[in-house]
């Protein structure tokens, strides 16, 4: 089996509204029903992956933030269709993370950064042809990172004492306009 080179990409979305609407959220989702997982290398210290059948508020305000930031990235990608097929939020104490893996039958993977106190806590991406981690994206609270979903990916140990926020989201872009 031999890899080619196919350039890829990732984008990052500046959430306009993000400190009118921080505290919002995360009283929200505080709020919502969730728990932790610990299951092999992973350890989220709250989150409501488990729950994500079930009416939250925060997911209902969070739509409302980013529909018109779909919208605009369903154009640049040639596309008039887009939905949101998942939705979580995960919450990362010290010693959290959550190990790679891949988002399965979805486009693509969307990581809104509502707190990042520390650039250290941010995603890390794997490049399979290169075996080797990719930390050199430049992301802030109050971004968007959008990438296909089946780049490896992970969040790595949180070593301070900070709290890393996520909200995250499975999107489809569908009817191209090319």
């Amino acid at each position: 089996m031999k890899f080619y080179n196919l350039n890829s990409f990732y984008i990052i979305t500046e959430l306009k509204e993000h400190f009118d609407n921080k505290m919002k959220l995360l009283s929200l989702i505080n709020s919502t029903k969730s728990d932790s997982i610990k299951e092999n290398n992973d350890f989220v210290t709250k989150t409501d992956w488990q729950f994500k059948d079930e009416k939250r508020v925060y997911v209902e305000e969070f739509y409302k933030i980013i529909q018109p930031y779909m919208d605009q990235m369903a154009k640049k990608l040639n596309c008039n269709e887009w939905d949101i097929n998942t939705i979580w939020f995960q919450l990362y104490n010290k010693k959290s993370k959550h190990d790679w893996h891949v988002h399965t039958n979805t486009n693509y993977t969307n990581i809104y950064y509502l707190n990042l106190p520390n650039n250290t806590l941010k995603t890390q991406l794997y490049d399979v042809r290169e075996q080797k981690v990719i930390d050199s994206i430049e992301i802030k609270e109050g971004q968007l990172l959008t990438f296909p979903a089946n780049i490896i990916h992970r969040s790595p140990e949180n070593n301070t004492d900070d709290v890393k926020i996520i909200i995250s989201f499975n999107s489809n872009f569908d009817k191209v306009m090319v």
